[in-house]
């Protein structure tokens, strides 16, 4: 059974990869995959948080998983954009897909910031939640 991480990367690659700009060719990966170094503009996913939700059970008594997400788009300069702009772009593109199709809330503010590695890669994280049943795969608004 695929995890709903996977699902994520996935469905979002597809997202990215359907657009008629630069921005198709962004991977998107979970954040421990490997891959090439220098590959611009990329997005990471890393499930950081998937607690049981005690406190939370549906009307039928299904029992429910708290799941926080963190984003982080890495960019470049690209045609359309510099750094700065274009991981913003990218985190709307991002922001609005996961809002549509998961129903997640993004959490706090999004943090926009040099990579520590390489000081012309802009990346800019963002970190959403969601209340998950893994036994009907219903993603509830928190």
């Amino acid at each position: 059974m695929i995890s709903l991480t996977e699902q994520l990367v996935s469905q979002l690659q597809e997202e990215f990869s359907n657009r008629e700009d630069s921005y198709n060719k962004n991977i998107v990966k979970e954040i421990y995959k490997p891959l090439p170094k220098g590959t611009y503009p990329k997005t990471t996913i890393q499930e950081i948080d998937n607690s049981e939700k005690i406190d939370r059970s549906t009307a039928a008594g299904e029992r429910t998983t708290a799941l926080t997400y963190q984003i982080v788009q890495y960019s470049r300069d690209t045609e359309e954009f510099d750094y700065v702009d274009s991981v913003k772009f990218m985190a709307s593109i991002t922001d609005d897909f996961l809002s549509e199709n998961y129903k997640m809330q993004r959490l706090g503010s999004p943090v926009i910031q040099p990579y520590i590695l390489d000081k012309t890669v802009m990346t800019y994280t963002q970190r959403y939640s969601c209340v998950y049943d893994k036994e009907t795969n219903l993603i509830y608004i928190n």
